[in-house]
C-alpha cells in the first residue's frame, strides 16, 4: 500500500498548501480552522483561505451547527469528480482556443519581414523539424536521405507516422540511392495511410551536387536541414513571398 503524504496529493491538481491542508482534514475528519491549521503546519488565516478553496472544489464541506466553524472532509471520491471537472475546463478551453487560434495568429503577423530561426546539433534541429506536423497546406519536400538517414532515421519515420495520423499531405522529390530506397522501403512499405498522404518522385544522384538534408516548405515556412558532418544545422525562414517563390520552383520540377 502507497504511503500517502502531501507530495502525493500534490500529484492530484492541489496546490503546497491545499494539499497539506487536504491531508490534515482527512486525517482529522473534521475540525476548526484552528486545529487543522495547526495539523498542517500553517497559519490560521492561509488555512482559512485553502478550507472555503476545498469546500468550493466540493472535496470538504463546512458545519454551522455549532458555536465554531466545523469543516468537514468528504469522502475521496469526491476529489475524483473535482479531477474530472478541472479535465471537462480545460478540454473546453482547449477546443476555445482551436477556434481563435487563426484570429490570434492573423493579429500575432504584424510585420511582412521574415523571422529566421536557427538550429545546431541533432536535439535542436529535431525540435525545429517538428514544426511540420502544424502544416495546413501540403508539405512540399527535397530530399536526399544519404548521410542524412543515418542521423535522423527514428525521427524521420516519427514525423511521416504522426503525419499522416493528422492527415498531412506531402510531395517528395527524392535523389535516388540507396540510403533513400532503404529508408522509404521501411517506412512506407505496406503502410496504407503513408502511402496514401504522401507522393515520391525520384530523381537520379549526380555525383557533382554535395548535399545532405532536406528542404520543406509548407503554409509560409521554408524549413532546410542540412546534414553534412561539417554542418549538422537547421533552419527555418517564415515569409509567405518566400516560401510562394519555392512553391512555384517546386511545382515546376514536380512536373518535369
Amino acid at each position: 500500500m502507497a504511503i500517502i503524504n502531501s507530495e502525493n496529493i500534490k500529484t492530484l491538481g492541489l496546490n503546497t498548501n491545499e494539499a497539506a491542508v487536504y491531508l490534515a482534514l482527512l486525517e482529522l475528519g473534521k475540525g476548526t480552522v484552528t486545529e487543522i491549521s495547526q495539523k498542517a503546519a500553517l497559519n490560521r488565516t492561509t488555512g482559512y483561505d485553502i478550507l472555503e478553496r476545498l469546500c468550493l472544489y466540493g472535496v470538504a464541506s463546512r458545519s454551522t451547527t455549532t458555536k465554531k466553524k466545523m469543516y468537514i472532509a468528504e469522502s475521496p471520491t469526491r476529489l475524483k469528480q473535482f479531477l474530472e471537472n478541472k479535465k471537462h475546463q480545460a478540454d473546453q478551453r482547449l477546443e476555445n482556443f482551436q477556434q481563435m487560434l487563426p484570429d490570434l495568429q492573423s493579429l500575432y503577423k504584424t510585420e511582412l519581414k521574415p523571422t529566421i530561426k536557427f538550429a545546431s546539433g541533432k536535439e535542436q534541429m529535431e525540435k525545429l523539424y517538428t514544426d511540420v506536423l502544424e502544416a495546413k497546406s501540403t508539405v512540399l519536400s527535397v530530399l536526399n536521405l544519404k548521410r542524412y538517414a543515418d542521423i535522423f532515421d527514428e525521427v524521420g519515420t516519427r514525423q511521416a507516422t504522426e503525419r499522416a495520423r493528422r492527415g498531412i499531405k506531402e510531395k517528395v522529390i527524392s535523389i535516388k540511392n540507396e540510403a533513400a530506397l532503404t529508408w522509404y522501403k521501411k517506412t512506407y512499405s505496406g503502410k496504407k495511410k503513408l502511402q496514401n498522404c504522401t507522393e515520391y518522385n525520384w530523381i537520379e544522384d549526380k555525383k557533382e551536387y554535395s548535399t545532405a538534408g532536406e528542404i520543406v516548405v509548407f503554409d509560409d515556412k521554408v524549413i532546410m536541414m542540412l546534414s553534412q558532418s561539417d554542418e549538422n544545422v537547421a533552419f527555418e525562414i517564415q515569409s509567405q513571398t518566400f516560401a510562394d517563390f519555392l512553391k512555384i520552383l517546386f511545382e515546376r520540377a514536380w512536373k518535369k
